[in-house]
């Protein structure tokens, strides 16, 4: 059963969904300075419930440092938190911050939640507002 399907109708009547666009990951080239530059896939457009993140979900991010502006992300579908001994994640999703304003690069940095994604079911995702542009 589905329970997400049975609530949606009253998630999104508070909060509307918002369009996102996703940019899976493909790791990283290195330049002649030895600068790593991240690269990415075609990004996919997607719709998400963008809302605030509670302090606790920070403090189980100890790993990282906590300064600047961080949202929780419900989407459909899979996106990757870093997972450095692995070597993967740093996906990054794009979406304006508040309604009207200018999209945004949002580094995803923890997949808190994953239910059936394999099977067009959902995630919560823990993303921090990026300084560069999307391009």
């Amino acid at each position: 059963m589905n329970l997400h399907a049975l609530v949606r109708g009253g998630i999104t009547s508070v909060n509307q969904d918002r369009p996102i666009l996703y940019l899976p990951s493909a790791g990283f080239s290195v330049n002649a300075s030895g600068k790593q530059i991240p690269a990415y896939l075609t990004p996919v457009p997607l719709i998400g419930q963008i809302q605030p993140i509670a302090s606790d979900d920070l403090e189980h991010t100890n790993y990282l440092n906590k300064q600047g502006i961080y949202r929780a992300v419900y989407m459909f579908g899979n996106t990757e938190g870093i997972v450095r001994p692995l070597q993967q994640g740093g996906d990054l999703l794009q979406f304006a911050q508040f309604q009207g304003q200018a999209v945004a690069n949002w580094l995803t940095i923890k997949a808190d939640e994953t239910w059936n994604v394999d099977q067009g079911g959902w995630c919560r995702v823990v993303v921090v507002l990026q300084t560069d542009s999307p391009s």
